[in-house]
């Protein structure tokens, strides 16, 4: 699957810093995991030091709530990077990513990928610089979020007084 892998990898968050070669060095350490309709990718509090890109399907984003309840955060669709703060700093992920249908993700281990910074440091710099473009521009969304949510609590609360 080495052509569709690079091609996979370069539709990807990742790939915005990728030249073809890079996603073909990566797509000879990266490996393929199916996920059948509500399995569970990973768990919070779990650590397994892998980066994910989906390929295929939906993921959901949960919050465990209580024993049996989950609170959706998102959802999650081809092409995004997931466990990239965990793969980075190697603490345990904080939310719950479970197959919203049947699902198809890219892994790269931290292993291998360090071991690729023994010879390719060229491809772990784009790598990085890919996972904190994507985490910026997330926390600059949420953070819009944020003061749209504060902008309306705010509106709500003038408008009754």
């Amino acid at each position: 699957m080495g052509k569709a892998d690079v091609q996979l990898i370069s539709q990807s968050v990742l790939g915005s810093d990728l030249v073809q070669e890079d996603c073909e060095i990566l797509s000879d350490i990266v490996k393929h995991k199916k996920l059948a309709q509500n399995e569970i990718l990973f768990d919070a509090g779990t650590v397994d030091a892998s980066l994910y890109i989906l390929i295929n399907g939906k993921l959901d984003i949960l919050k465990a709530i209580g024993p049996d309840k989950e609170l959706s955060i998102n959802s999650l669709k081809p092409g995004s990077v997931i466990g990239e703060l965990s793969f980075i700093d190697g603490d345990a992920h904080t939310m719950r990513l479970k197959a919203r249908i049947d699902s198809e993700v890219l892994v790269l281990h931290r292993d291998d990928f360090e071991q690729l910074a023994e010879k390719n440091n060229r491809v772990v710099f784009n790598v990085m610089k890919s996972i904190l473009r994507y985490s910026h521009n997330l926390q600059r969304k949420m953070l819009q979020e944020n003061l749209e949510m504060h902008r309306m609590v705010l509106n709500e609360y003038t408008t009754q007084y």
